[in-house]
């Protein structure tokens, strides 16, 4: 019999990648920040917003140590991904943790107006990737334009997950952790107005297709599973978003 899920904790959802997110059923933009523990590195995926702070922090404190905290990814500068980085920062100074964040040389100006003191990793003066001390490398893809000039996914070569930011995401308040069978409405509700046409949207999309993936896990909205990442790469290839529309 498999586990009941139990979203108040974290969730594993591949070997050592967590979801750290929570369920907000008052609201249908919901945010999923993500740990992935590569040894004694943990790098942490859009670690949120200020008033989610307390209860990510209790989730992350259930599967690594900040200390730990090696690389912290802001796929953009958007606040509800990335306005709490100052928090964990000071908490893991605290114990003698310290961490670079990685993101797109545009979103690096925005993201110091949070208030941060990391070093930042640009991913675009670094060969659109990064190498943990395992060997294991992240492999940044540039979307430019969903929604954010510099905005990007990154994709994990060992478990093959593709932490895809925006994209893929949805606007819902029926939710579940994994999509279920409405999430093709929640992901069009959600491109149609923050995306910005369909032409480069299928752009980014046309780069997903040699990739071997085995989950989509978003930022906002449900997680896909691999043996539906091409449906769901095919509805975004063929929406009219943006400009289509208005």
């Amino acid at each position: 019999m498999s586990k009941a899920l139990d979203i108040n904790k974290a969730v594993e959802i591949a070997p050592g990648v967590y979801w750290v997110g929570f369920d907000d059923p008052s609201a249908g933009f919901r945010c999923n920040p993500y740990i992935l523990n590569d040894g004694d590195e943990t790098v942490f995926f859009d670690p949120g917003s200020v008033p989610h702070f307390p209860i990510v922090l209790g989730k992350v404190m259930q599967v690594t140590g900040l200390k730990n905290i090696s690389h912290v990814v802001a796929h953009h500068q958007d606040p509800d991904l990335c306005s709490a980085i100052p928090r964990f920062e000071e908490l893991a100074a605290g114990v003698g943790g310290k961490f670079d964040i990685c993101t797109h040389t545009r979103a690096s100006v925005l993201i110091s107006h949070y208030g941060t003191r990391s070093d930042f990793y640009r991913v675009d003066a670094n060969d659109w990737k990064l190498t943990l001390k395992s060997g294991r490398t992240l492999r940044f893809i540039f979307t430019p334009f969903l929604h954010f000039p510099g905005a990007f996914m990154t994709y994990d070569e060992r478990s093959k997950i593709l932490f895809s930011s925006d994209i893929f995401g949805g606007l819902s308040f029926d939710w579940s952790l994994y999509a279920n069978e409405y999430y093709a409405e929640a992901m069009k509700a959600f491109h149609e107005n923050y995306m910005p046409s369909n032409r480069i949207i299928r752009h980014a999309m046309d780069k997903l297709d040699n990739l071997d993936i085995s989950m989509i896990a978003p930022q906002h909205g449900s997680i896909i599973k691999k043996e539906d990442v091409r449906r769901y790469i095919g509805i975004l290839k063929n929406l009219e978003c943006g400009e289509d529309l208005f």
